[in-house]
């Protein structure tokens, strides 16, 4: 059998490869376009964005898709512990960070 064209061979093999976790990119995220103020970072919201409007949540079906990350600028602290609270008490357990001035000071991941 012919081949057709030439075979391209290298004596080495070069590539970059990056491991990168969910949590730096968030970081990285949070850093970039949040770094100062309070903000909440929901994760799998596409799972339950319905249940999330009724706890006041204001993210719609075009934002949640494909079970995005979801950020929620918020007043303060304090606030952004009631809409935990509100969410926890209505039954849904999303992974949850809280971030205020760009360092995460919170989440509701069990150790």
């Amino acid at each position: 059998m012919r081949r057709k064209g030439k075979l391209e061979t290298s004596n080495s093999f070069y590539q970059q490869v990056y491991s990168v976790s969910m949590d730096d990119m968030v970081d990285v995220w949070i850093e970039f376009f949040h770094p100062h103020g309070t903000t909440l970072v929901l994760f799998d919201v596409g799972n339950y964005f319905k249940e999330l409007q009724d706890c006041g949540v204001l993210c719609s079906s075009t934002n949640a898709y494909n079970n995005k990350i979801l950020t929620i600028d918020v007043p303060g602290v304090e606030e952004a512990m009631q809409v935990m609270d509100t969410i926890k008490s209505s039954g849904l357990y999303p992974i949850i960070y809280l971030y205020d001035n760009g360092k995460k000071i919170l989440d509701n991941i069990e150790p």
